[in-house]
């Protein structure tokens, strides 16, 4: 994705935003509606991407980054986000849960039998769950039980590991946990707010 290489300006608006080089006067125009679809906040990387009329990022000062969030509102922010963090999700529930059977041994070519495992079963059907509801019942409370699910899928696996697995599992781990605490702070941040079914 390019990037300017010469100075832009932002101007925020009541339904759009202006979007100008300073060697043109004749700006680009974002609709609001147009925020977080053709026109994107990344606001980790501190960086404002645009799809049209050509695809440029822009690096963003911190206060430039906290206006703009503020202007987009923090209720899209939240549905953007959760739509994100569970877009993936369901296909992870649905290999927990099949993870979870158990699976006979074959003495013959030297494999053991796996046991079932109710641990895996009921966190696999819990994110099934939250997932149904992140789509058509978005909460922000979501974050925070998908949270938990991370910290506790990442116990589980420690738990394996001390029982005897491989310890690569703990690369997983340490990612878990990163996710549980990036989910925390979603939470924190769109707690109480009412967020609208996200656009399919």
């Amino acid at each position: 994705m390019g990037k300017p290489s010469s100075q832009w300006t932002l101007t925020l608006h009541q339904t759009h935003l202006a979007l100008a080089e300073l060697s043109d006067p004749q700006p680009y125009i974002i609709l609001r509606e147009e925020m977080m679809k053709s026109a994107t906040l990344m606001e980790g990387m501190r960086a404002f991407a645009i799809q049209k009329p050509k695809k440029m990022t822009f690096k963003l000062a911190p206060e430039a980054v906290e206006t703009l969030a503020e202007w987009i509102g923090k209720p899209l922010l939240a549905g953007i986000y959760l739509k994100r963090r569970y877009s993936w999700i369901l296909p992870i529930a649905v290999l927990w849960v099949i993870g979870s059977l158990p699976i006979r041994g074959n003495p013959n070519v030297g494999t053991d039998a796996v046991p079932f495992d109710p641990i895996a079963l009921i966190l696999g059907l819990t994110l099934v769950v939250s997932w149904a509801f992140a789509k058509w019942r978005p909460h922000p409370a979501l974050f925070l039980v998908d949270s938990l699910w991370f910290l506790a899928m990442s116990g589980h696996l420690v738990m394996n590991v001390m029982d005897g697995r491989s310890k690569g599992w703990l690369v997983l781990v340490v990612l878990l946990v990163w996710m549980a605490m990036s989910g925390l702070k979603h939470f924190i941040r769109f707690k109480g707010m009412k967020i609208e079914r996200s656009e399919p």
